[in-house]
Parts: C-alpha cells; sequence; structure tokens
C-alpha cells in the first residue's frame, strides 16, 4: 500500500523521470560511460607503453654517445659502413 502512496506522488514520478532521461538519452548515458572508461583504460596501457619505449631509446641513445664499440656495432648493422680494409659480402636470400 505504501508503494502505491509513492507511485501517486507527483514528486516521486517527475524525479524518477527525470532521473530515466538523464541516465538512459542524455551525453552521460550508461553505455557512453562505459565505452569511455574502455577507451581512457586502452590510452592508459598506450600511455604505459610509449613511457617505456622512450626509456629505452634514451637508454640506447645513452650508450651510443658514451660507448665506441656500442656506436660502431650500430652504424656496422645499420647503415652497412665498414673499414677502410674490410671488404664485406652481400648475400641476396633467394
Amino acid at each position: 500500500m505504501k508503494n502505491l502512496i509513492a507511485l501517486n506522488n507527483r514528486y516521486f514520478l517527475s524525479t524518477s523521470m527525470l532521473v530515466f532521461v538523464l541516465l538512459l538519452f542524455e551525453d552521460t548515458t550508461f553505455y557512453k560511460l562505459y565505452k569511455m572508461k574502455q577507451e581512457l583504460h586502452s590510452l592508459d596501457l598506450e600511455n604505459v607503453k610509449k613511457q617505456n619505449e622512450i626509456i629505452q631509446i634514451k637508454d640506447k641513445t645513452k650508450q651510443l654517445t658514451t660507448n665506441k664499440f656500442a656506436l660502431e656495432k650500430f652504424a656496422r648493422e645499420h647503415y652497412l659502413m665498414k673499414k677502410n680494409d674490410e671488404v664485406i659480402y652481400v648475400f641476396d636470400d633467394l
């Protein structure tokens, strides 16, 4: 009986309708909030990956600027550089 009295109350009805409209039809619907939370989580993961990548690149840069042998190895591997008295043979894999 008390439940029926609450349903007949116009303030309760108007408030419940307002909450219903706000939660389902406005910009902050449950579905949009869920999607935004998923996107935020994926962006956080990407941010962590990028930060780790930046740390690795900084370490590699520091190593290349301080270690002569690492710089020589990098130049040989990436730019195919050689010393004056060396001969390099390149084989194509077919």
